[in-house]
């Protein structure tokens, strides 16, 4: 009996650990509730840009495209890195938040808590979640 508890107890301990959590909250992006990023909303909350914390230096900027049409089937999102001159355009995102994506790439190690881009990691997710890579037509 003992040993189930220990098991369950350091399952909901491991589980609880390993959880991030991405905020935004008054143009401050918080990770595990440290600012890390800065952020604007523009064009009727449908864009976000992405600061190094207190800086004006662009990381990315995320775009909701609603093709200019009332049907959400074939909005999409983009995630521009305007420095390292790449886009990511996924339908596969156009029912994320912006929370999720800022965690997702986060998670990918594209980005650092620093704001630093790795271009190997930017490379590697955009040929998984980019709709026209080799990646997603073997899907």
């Amino acid at each position: 009996m003992t040993i189930c508890r220990f098991v369950i107890a350091l399952f909901f301990f491991t589980s609880f650990l390993c959880a991030q959590e991405i905020k935004l909250k008054k143009e401050i992006v918080y990770f595990n509730d440290s600012p890390t990023f800065s952020y604007i909303k523009k064009g009727m909350s449908n864009e976000l840009q992405v600061f190094k914390l207190n800086t004006s230096e662009v990381i990315f900027t995320i775009v909701v495209d609603n093709n200019s049409t009332e049907s959400k089937v074939d909005d999409f999102k983009k995630i521009i890195f305007s420095e390292q001159k790449t886009i990511i355009s996924s339908k596969n995102f156009r029912n994320r938040n912006f929370e999720f994506l800022v965690d997702l790439m986060l998670k990918e190690k594209v980005i650092d808590l620093n704001g630093k881009v790795d271009t190997s990691n930017l490379k590697r997710f955009k040929e998984k979640y980019n709709d026209n890579s080799a990646y997603q037509m073997m899907r």
